[in-house]
Formats: C-alpha cells, sequence, structure tokens
C-alpha cells in the first residue's frame, strides 16, 4: 500500500504539472512562441517547459511550427510552439432577449461558422433552447466539424446566472426563472457545457482576445432590451455578491423618474435601450414609424442623421451621452477601470457617441483619473455575445481560469 506521504506528493506533482500546462497554455493563447521565449516569461525551467510542451503536442493541443523570419546561426528555421487551433473546437450559444446566436469556435478564438436569429418574445425556454441545437447541428456540418472534436459547449444568457449550478435562475426580459440550462443541451447534444451570463461572458471575450488583451481591469457595458455589465478586476471575471451580477442598468440616473420592472423609479434601463429609443426617434420624426423587432436598421439611420446635422438627431445622440456617462462616471469613480468596452446598442451608435463620451467624461472626474479614461467600441461587435459564450467554454475545458499578469509579461 503506498503511503500517505507518497500520495501527497503524487498529488502534488500532478499539481504543479497541471499549472504549467495552464500557464503555457495563456501564454501561447496569445500567439506563437519559442520554448526559451515560454521559459523566459513563464519562469518555469527550460527543461520544464520542454516536458510540459512535449505533453502538450501529444494531447494534440500545441504543435511546432517554423517561422520563416526566425534563423539560427546554422541558417535553419528556428521552431515556435503554437496552439492547436484548427484541431479542437467549442460550441457558443448567446442567448438574449429575442435573439439567438450560435457558432463553432476554433481555440484561437476564430469564428468557423454561425448563425443568428431573432425569436418572438414571450417564448418557453424549451423551443429557445430546442432551436439553438438545431441550429448548432447545422453550425457544426457548415464548419465541417465532427462533433467528436468539440470539447464543450458555452453557454451565455441573459439575466441572473448561478454559474455553478449551470442554471439561469431569472431573466426579466426572458421571462424565464430557474431554466436548467446546462441539463437540457448536455442531454441535447451529448457534450459538455459551461453556463454563464452573456454580458460577464462578453467581457471575458475581451479581456482574453480583444481590446482588453494583457488588462487587469474591464467593465463591458452592454444595452439592448436591457442594460448589463460584465466586469473583469485583477484579470478575471468578478463574481461577487449574490451570483456576481453587475446590474448597472438599475443605476438610479433620472431622481422621480419613471417606474422601473426592477421596483425602482428613474433607473438607466428604463431611458436607454432598444425599446425607448425607436419610440423617441419616431416622437422627433426621425422614424417615420416603429420598425418590425427583427428590423436594425433603425440605428443606422440614427448615426446616419446625426452625421447629416440632423438637429433632432444630435438633440436625441445628447441624452443618450448625458444618461449613458452618468453611469460610466458612478463606474469610473468606483472603480477605475483601464477600459471601458462598449457593446449591443452602444456599439451600434459608436461612430456618433463615443468621441461624445470621451469629451464629456474626463471633466467630470478625480483629475487623477483623467488621463487613464479609454473608452473603446466592443472589439467583436455583433459577435461579442457568441465570442464570450465560446470564451468561458475555452477557459472551462482547455486553459483554465486567467493568470494574473501572465499576458501582460509578454
Amino acid at each position: 500500500m503506498q503511503n500517505k506521504s507518497n500520495g501527497a506528493s503524487h498529488l502534488s506533482s500532478m499539481a504543479v504539472r497541471s499549472h504549467n500546462r495552464r500557464v503555457l497554455l495563456q501564454l501561447l493563447r496569445t500567439g506563437d512562441l519559442s520554448r526559451r521565449e515560454l521559459a523566459q516569461t513563464s519562469g518555469l525551467s527550460p527543461a520544464a517547459v520542454t516536458n510540459v510542451v512535449a505533453e502538450l503536442i501529444d494531447d494534440g493541443l500545441v504543435l511546432d511550427v517554423a517561422p520563416e523570419s526566425r534563423l539560427t546561426k546554422l541558417g535553419r528555421p528556428s521552431t515556435n510552439v503554437a496552439l492547436a487551433a484548427d484541431e479542437h473546437f467549442v460550441l457558443a450559444a448567446q442567448i438574449g432577449a429575442g435573439v439567438l446566436q450560435v457558432g463553432v469556435i476554433d481555440m484561437a478564438s476564430h469564428v468557423l461558422a454561425s448563425e443568428l436569429v431573432d425569436f418572438p418574445l414571450p417564448a418557453e425556454p424549451e423551443e429557445v433552447m430546442d432551436l439553438a441545437v438545431v441550429m448548432l447541428k447545422r453550425v457544426m456540418e457548415t464548419a465541417g466539424v465532427n462533433p467528436s472534436k468539440a470539447l464543450g459547449l458555452g453557454v451565455g444568457a441573459a439575466g441572473l446566472v448561478d454559474a455553478e449550478a449551470r442554471i439561469n435562475l431569472n431573466s426579466q426580459n426572458l421571462g424565464w426563472s430557474n431554466v436548467h440550462m446546462a441539463d437540457y443541451f448536455e442531454h441535447a447534444l451529448d457534450i459538455d457545457v459551461v453556463v454563464d451570463h452573456n454580458v460577464r461572458a462578453m467581457a471575458a471575450g475581451e479581456s482574453r482576445y480583444g481590446a482588453g488583451q494583457g488588462l487587469e481591469s474591464i467593465v463591458f457595458v452592454y444595452i439592448r432590451s436591457g442594460v448589463g455589465a460584465g466586469l473583469i478586476l485583477g484579470g478575471s471575471e468578478y463574481r461577487g455578491g449574490t451570483h456576481g451580477a453587475a446590474e448597472i442598468g438599475h443605476m438610479r440616473v433620472v431622481p422621480g423618474g419613471e417606474h422601473c420592472n426592477c421596483g425602482g423609479h428613474g433607473c438607466l434601463e428604463t431611458v436607454i435601450n432598444d425599446r425607448v429609443i425607436r419610440a423617441r426617434m419616431v416622437e422627433l420624426g426621425i422614424l417615420a414609424s416603429h420598425p418590425a423587432p427583427d428590423d436594425h436598421s433603425w440605428t443606422t439611420i440614427f448615426v446616419e442623421r446625426v452625421e447629416a446635422g440632423d438637429e433632432r438627431a444630435i438633440a436625441l445622440r445628447d441624452e443618450i451621452v448625458q444618461y449613458v456617462a452618468s453611469a460610466l462616471l458612478n463606474i469610473i469613480n468606483l472603480l477605475n477601470p483601464q477600459l471601458i468596452v462598449l457593446g449591443g446598442l452602444l456599439f451600434d451608435l459608436s461612430p456618433v457617441i463615443v468621441d461624445e463620451l470621451r469629451r464629456t467624461i474626463p471633466g467630470q472626474v478625480l483629475p487623477l483619473l483623467r488621463d487613464s479614461i479609454r473608452i473603446e467600441p466592443s472589439h467583436f461587435g455583433s459577435d461579442a455575445g457568441m465570442i464570450g459564450a465560446a470564451t468561458v467554454a475555452l477557459d472551462r475545458f482547455v486553459f483554465g481560469p486567467p493568470i494574473l499578469n501572465l499576458a501582460r509579461a509578454l
């Protein structure tokens, strides 16, 4: 019988090897590197790097590549290590209020195939998830991906999510509660599933692959039928409090304002969302009538009218900037994030609101914080939810939780 000390030593060795794999995989997430660069950046010994890389090659997760630009003194190309990005894939599903997007994503976050549909509300959870299953099977076929190569499925869900139990606890905009999403998809697709809050997942996507690579603090603000935020603090998704919800849509921006479905009054969500802005455009005569729910051309019309100097559109733009700035000022003064990313409606309107926010906000925060304020539209645009869902799947099934400061070491 193996004694306890030998057993503990074996477990410790396994933990060290697992940690070293995680370190090297996360470094390779940023691009191919030589073994020497991996050792220098990770702090691992050259021997440890060689052993771990050999193990990862055997597992089919990485491979050797030979960049033409790198030559040894003997004139032979040096060998780099890269992710075997096109050998393994994850599936992704973003379930928002009336919108469903699915995709097949490789280990480098490249989208191989995707589909997006709008669905009418109210809708039963099973109907939407059934549709997601059909679409996921179709995009795998389109991408030519064997289902056995899929490492897992990431689901980004609107509303409160219990990520550990993998349940959508409540989504007011969808009208859902206690939906056991992971169990449903695992049964339907025979695949491992991770479920997370959709905007928190979007923040993770920007942190790993988008505008926020290497940053420790990011706030992703997303507006559609509702308003939500995802926080990256210390390099990882913020999950404090009850289910880690960052419901900035319920910040009070209009004292004594309109009643909100949360029970309060004057919340940001009551003055900024798709429905409200469309209605204001009709009221001001910018739109002749309300567009169909699946017609998103009104955002393009709004941008064009502002750029053309339409005073009505400019006045509405200024309203939007005022309300969004009020919410962002609270976030900046509280958290001082390195980056604020705008998604959803704010991404659609970014050509005419980003510069205004950059001009409006600095003068209203502490002088020491002004130069550090950075506001950017989402790197992934309308794909942010799908990339976010893929990111949480890649973190769970390939890379592990992010290691603080690792990417910044490059």
